[in-house]
């Protein structure tokens, strides 16, 4: 009972993560002063730039929710039956070290603690290796014999080089090559925290008896 107890936590784990990151990412861009993001003109972390009336929301969004998806992963590790669910699940991991790492090394921290930036490293794990994670572990689940929660993920997963790649051919005739690269970066933003939500959603219902098909 008490191991069921943990594993159905850490499964809200799950639930609670994109629900913090994104509504904290969210949230901030509706408070933030005109100086400090828009979309045209700011990447989103600016948001997080000491000193904004935004630094503890999106900042403390992103430590949060990146710290929940860490037991969320043991939870996918422990119900893994394919190794690129695994590997997916490994993935997931770096990446939410990498979301946890944007809000830690805010923009220009430099100032306060560390003489070598490490915003930039903490944004590529995590915008580099989450597709990844859900091509991977979607991949895992079709093997595993769960093709619509796999196909699903594989698809989200997806949204991720569209997004960049949108942004990058509108770059080709732009006279300022990085407006609106806040979209791209919340496309990829919704598309893993969606993909988390959807996984952690079956989960919950597996667990707590409510799904009346398995996906697996």
């Amino acid at each position: 009972m008490a191991n069921r107890n943990w594993r159905r936590l850490a499964t809200g784990c799950g639930l609670a993560a994109p629900a913090i990151a994104l509504g904290a990412i969210v949230l901030a861009t509706l408070l933030a002063a005109p100086e400090t993001f828009t979309w045209r003109d700011r990447a989103l972390s600016d948001m997080g730039r000491y000193g904004t009336r935004t630094f503890l929301l999106f900042n403390g969004g992103l430590i949060v929710g990146g710290l929940l998806g860490v037991p969320f992963g043991w939870r996918l590790w422990i119900a893994s039956h394919t190794l690129l669910e695994r590997v997916g699940v490994g993935l997931l991991w770096v990446a939410t070290i990498g979301l946890v790492g944007v809000g830690v090394f805010f923009l220009d921290h430099t100032e306060f603690y560390l003489a070598t930036s490490l915003h930039g490293p903490a944004a590529l794990l995590f915008f580099g290796l989450a597709p990844f994670a859900q091509w991977l572990y979607g991949s895992g689940l079709v093997l595993a014999e769960a093709p619509r929660l796999g196909l699903a993920s594989i698809w989200l997963g997806l949204l991720h080089p569209i997004g960049w790649l949108g942004w990058l051919l509108y770059r080709i005739g732009s006279d300022d090559p990085m407006a609106w690269f806040a979209v791209p970066e919340f496309v990829a933003a919704v598309a893993f925290g969606g993909w988390v939500l959807l996984v952690a959603g079956t989960q919950w219902r597996q667990e707590t008896g409510r799904s009346t098909v398995s996906s697996r």
